[in-house]
This record gives structure tokens, sequence and C-alpha cells, in this order.
């Protein structure tokens, strides 16, 4: 029984000591801080080692930009959760390039379908006086 526990112990010391760093923290701008233990924050710096589950926090206009094995992501401010949440955020929002054309397929009545558009309130008033007889 002792030979196994000096075994997962010293299995789960080599795993810590080897544990190579999903992210390099390259530029900080603002506060931005991550989560040491619960409740405990600490500012993050630029050359800053960071695994993908360490919390981070980025106050209003702040930013960070972190090198990755799949190359650079910034976090933009308010943004708080692990690094691999955020980094997957960033993944799927995708961006929109200067200079790049609009897909004109997905904006209301521009497929030529003659949709009546967009309600508002002034519209609906409208449909709603004509629903209803008013005694003068």
């Amino acid at each position: 029984m002792k030979k196994i526990f000096f075994i997962l112990t010293a299995a789960l010391f080599q795993t810590l000591l080897f544990a190579e760093a999903d992210y390099v923290v390259k530029s900080v701008n603002g506060k931005v801080q991550y989560e040491v233990s619960s409740g405990n924050w600490k500012k993050v710096s630029a050359g800053q080692e960071l695994s993908a589950k360490t919390v981070i926090d980025t106050s209003l206009n702040s930013n960070v930009v972190l090198k990755g094995k799949n190359g650079d992501v910034t976090i933009k401010s308010m943004q708080k959760g692990s690094i691999q949440e955020l980094t997957s955020n960033v993944a799927k929002a995708g961006s929109l390039k200067k200079n790049k054309g609009l897909n004109k397929a997905g904006i209301a009545g521009a497929s030529g379908s003659g949709g009546k558009g967009v309600a508002t309130a002034s519209s609906r008033a409208s449909e709603a006086k004509a629903d209803f007889d008013w005694d003068e």
C-alpha cells in the first residue's frame, strides 16, 4: 500500500514539475488580473506563463494579448473566465475585416422576398387600431 502511494505521489509530482504553460502573456493594457486562489487576485504581467484553466478578469478599457500554440489571442475588456473559455468564445465570434463585403442574403428585406421588415412601435399601434371598433 505504501509502495502504491509513493508511486502515485511521484507521478503527480513529475506531472506538476514538467507541466508546460499553455499561454505566455505578450502584452497587457489596463487592469488585468488572474485568480491565484478563491477570491485572491494578482496582476497579470508581460512574459508571465498561464495555463488554459487560469481564470482572468479584464477591467474596463483593458485587454491582454496571449501567445499560444495556435498563435496570438486578444482578450478584450470586461471579460471574466478561464482562458480556455474566453479563447473559445473569441474563435466562435469571428471578426469583420475592413474592406470585406457583407453578405446581403442575411439582411432583412434584401433577399427580395417582399418581407414586411422590422415591426416598430408605431406600426404595431396602427395595426392594433384597426382591430378595435371605436365609439365616438
